[in-house]
């Protein structure tokens, strides 16, 4: 009789289960099971193998597809989740949208952002304040916008140019948008300028510099997205 009663559990558990996500397209359930994969630092292949499933299954979740109610039930288990928390999740570790607003502005120099933020965590600086950091030796102002995704790739910042920055270089892509004024920008060898409304986007392990282009009024504004390359 055991055995009976735990088939008929699972087999509840498993129509328990198709109702709450019958309604919830594969891409979003596939986004979901990924971003609550990565918030374990777990590999695809370490879920997997948690789960006791092929590779090729959590591959095609996470893509998207269809997925075999048995096989979600046991990569939630590895997970320590419940199937509601992918079907209708809920608090901040879940969200989906986040957003920074002109409050939550705070300015940072590009070249030792480590430092902490200038002036101070209190309040946003103005522009006129910025300006009169830079003459007293801030080198590039750099806004590092707070509408980051907990488990997301894009890294948005602002750039300020009074001068050229430092060189840098780092793993994965970026994009650069020039909001205001006309910038220069070099990767590697190859220099050009971009004007308001203009962009590019680069390998960002190749060495690049950003400056105001010359004579353009200062500051020249940049945006810049990191794409995050750390490996899924």
């Amino acid at each position: 009789m055991e055995p009976n009663r735990d088939l008929q559990a699972w087999l509840k558990h498993e129509a328990e289960t198709q109702a709450l996500i019958r309604d919830v397209p594969g891409t979003v359930l596939g986004g979901r099971l990924r971003r609550a994969r990565l918030r374990m630092g777990l590999s695809i292949r370490d879920l997997a193998k948690m789960a006791n499933v092929n590779k090729n299954s959590v591959v095609r979740m996470e893509g998207g597809g269809a997925p075999h109610v048995t096989t979600l039930l046991k990569v939630c288990v590895a997970l320590g989740i419940h199937v509601a928390s992918l079907a209708k999740p809920s608090g901040s570790e879940n969200e989906v949208v986040v957003i920074h607003r002109a409050s939550d502005d705070r300015w940072y120099d590009l070249t030792d952002f480590g430092a902490g933020p200038l002036g101070g965590l209190d309040r946003p600086l103005s522009s006129q304040e910025r300006a009169a950091m830079v003459k007293k030796g801030t080198k590039t102002p750099l806004l590092i916008l707070t509408s980051r995704l907990e488990s997301g790739r894009l890294l948005p910042t602002v750039i300020e140019l009074y001068q050229a920055s430092e060189p840098r270089s780092h793993v994965g892509e970026e994009f650069v948008y020039v909001l205001e004024g006309t910038a220069t920008v070099t990767v590697g060898q190859n220099s050009f300028d971009l004007g308001c409304g203009e962009s590019a986007t680069f390998w960002s392990a190749e060495e690049h510099v950003y400056a105001p282009a010359s004579e353009a009024p200062l500051p020249v504004r940049v945006l810049s997205v990191r794409i995050d390359d750390r490996a899924s």
